[in-house]
């Protein structure tokens, strides 16, 4: 277990924590496994221990820079964890409480800092390892077909990727609403796995316009 000390009378974990972090922009190459100061939250701020950060696009477009931030930095934003402290004017979360998060800078780390606003109770009956990797594509799933489309029941809708991450979840989230999808794939074995996801018809992406019509 890791050593716990007193952080301004909020208790975490020792004095540092690793992280994957980057000096430069660039490929995989420049990721790195280092030593950081363990943070400490400040008001309405939860430090929480990362037992899963989630891996997106977003974290290689950083990476690679054109994401935004300026070397060094941390990875990462999308994880689940345990709450090891609460910052000032925290009402709403205590230690030890689960929770997840898609909006939280630097969570490729044991430890991150995440705003209370943007952090997400995880229940009992659902693993850390499920929250952390389905949060940030289920809700671009979960808008996608109730907000830039409120999909009805008996409507078509076209899923492409459907055997990705937010491919499956947009197939799920279209059945349970009712509508019918015709998914897009590159392989006979994604094909397989978005049609246990429930997609009604599944095709390759050569020409599928022609198809789907």
């Amino acid at each position: 277990m890791p050593a716990t000390q007193n952080l301004g009378g909020i208790t975490g974990r020792g004095t540092s924590v690793r992280a994957i972090r980057i000096d430069r922009f660039g490929g995989p190459e420049v990721m790195q496994l280092e030593d950081v100061p363990s943070p400490s939250p400040g008001p309405r701020q939860l430090l929480v221990d990362v037992a899963f950060a989630g891996v997106n696009y977003r974290d290689v477009y950083e990476r690679e820079g054109s994401y935004g931030g300026t070397p060094p930095l941390t990875l990462g934003a999308e994880g689940a964890g345990t709450v090891a402290a609460v910052g000032p004017e925290v009402t709403e979360f205590a230690k030890d409480d689960r929770v997840a998060w898609a909006a939280a800078p630097g969570s490729y780390a044991e430890q991150v800092l995440v705003d209370a606003d943007r952090a997400v109770p995880v229940p009992e009956a659902v693993g850390l390892e499920l929250a952390a990797s389905s949060l940030l594509q289920g809700m671009t799933a979960q808008y996608l077909c109730t907000a830039t489309y409120p999909i009805e029941a008996g409507e078509t809708a076209l899923v492409h990727a459907t055997a990705g991450g937010v491919g499956l979840l947009l197939t799920q989230l279209v059945k349970l609403r009712g509508g019918r999808v015709i998914g897009t794939t590159s392989t006979s074995e994604k094909e397989e796995v978005a049609r246990a996801a429930g997609a009604d018809e599944v095709i390759r992406y050569e020409g599928f316009a022609d198809r789907v019509r």
